[in-house]
């Protein structure tokens, strides 16, 4: 009977020691690095390739955000006034971010538009709309796999894959494309992109072939892409918060602390050259929260690389389960995002009490 209560006991204390070390670990949730299936500046050039003839575009829808694209942002400023904020990028252009009731971003270079991109339901985004199924968009509308842009003397191909098919359509239009943004857990649509043949091509967001000259854009000075940074890390904040209201999930509060984590750790692995949740100075997340004293009773990270931008940075997380279960999770309650060139990251954590934020949210 005494060993046998012996034994019990042993047993007990097993059971506690593996619940303790199983919540130690799910509290700081770390995930495979994401890298873009398509790094920008890769395009291949193919100056014997024989080009397929496709049908002419599609006619232009007649109404909606998209009949902005190439024509002067004062029509923009007349239907939606002035933007929030006018942010840069690295693409030479400027963001207009409507991010209080219309929540889009309005693409703008010598007062033209050049893209618009939008998640909000209530906006007109003919011929779809945020929240429709996929399928919709099958049944009326020929998806190619490969698609041509012709652009002055120049023709660029790009091929998309069976990934790009669910997670990203490029549908082709008369001087106009859309990029339709799409949550494959649920099969609907999140956000939609219609931009311009040059700005398309300069975003190479497929794999791309070319013919020609390839499209090229100044790179921003130090000072400028430090700007560029900050802008991104705004909009990463804004999107993952407007992701969650479409999933039905609380949003998170910004936190100054999380981000210059989050924006060391994006300059980090670019100054030191690795793609890792491990930094060889600063450790993993939890010695990195550690460091800067940050309590927290549950934590994530998401990093990635090589997208064109905010907006399909947080659009792979979405559509990757694992970066999904931490860009989701229902129980985080703030956020810090911190992005250095093509390297993105955002830390998430759930907290006891709400520490302090300061006014200026991403001001460094």
């Amino acid at each position: 009977m005494k060993v046998l209560n012996v034994l019990w006991k042993i047993a007990l204390l097993l059971v506690v020691l593996l619940a303790l070390f199983y919540f130690m670990d799910s509290r700081v949730k770390e995930n495979a690095p994401l890298e873009s299936p398509v790094k920008h500046g890769t395009a291949i050039p193919a100056p014997g390739r024989e080009v397929n003839e496709q049908p002419v575009g599609q006619q232009r829808p007649a109404s909606g955000l998209s009949t902005y694209v190439g024509k002067n942002v004062d029509l923009v400023i007349e239907e939606f006034g002035q933007p929030d904020r006018i942010e840069p990028s690295s693409f030479g252009y400027e963001w207009w971010v409507y991010s209080s009731e219309s929540r889009m971003m309005v693409g703008v270079e010598n007062d033209k538009v050049n893209q618009i991109f939008s998640t909000e339901e209530s906006l007109d985004l003919s011929p779809f709309s945020i929240g429709q199924n996929i399928e919709d968009i099958f049944r009326y509308t020929i998806i190619e796999s490969e698609v041509n842009v012709h652009f002055d003397e120049n023709i660029y191909t790009f091929t998309l894959n069976s990934k790009d098919i669910k997670e990203k359509i490029l549908i082709k239009y008369d001087d106009l494309f859309a990029q339709i943004y799409v949550d494959v857990e649920d099969g609907n649509i999140e956000g939609v992109r219609f931009i311009t043949p040059k700005m398309l091509v300069i975003h190479q967001p497929y794999d791309m072939e070319y013919t020609g000259e390839l499209v090229s854009v100044k790179l921003p000075s130090s000072t400028e892409q430090m700007e560029v940074d900050r802008a991104v890390e705004r909009q990463i904040y804004e999107l993952t918060n407007i992701y969650r209201e479409h999933n039905g999930v609380a949003p998170l509060v910004h936190d100054y602390w999380l981000s210059s984590i989050a924006q060391e750790h994006s300059m980090d692995m670019a100054i030191e050259n690795y793609f890792s949740h491990e930094s060889p100075t600063g450790g993993n997340l939890s010695e990195r929260l550690k460091s800067s004293s940050i309590e927290h009773k549950r934590a994530g990270e998401n990093i990635a690389t090589n997208y064109v931008d905010a907006i399909d940075a947080v659009h792979g997380w979405l559509n990757s389960p694992a970066h999904r279960s931490v860009l989701l999770d229902a129980e985080m309650t703030e956020i810090g995002t911190g992005a250095y060139g093509k390297y993105f990251t955002q830390v998430l954590i759930k907290s006891d009490t709400k520490r302090k934020t300061e006014p200026g949210l991403f001001q460094k």
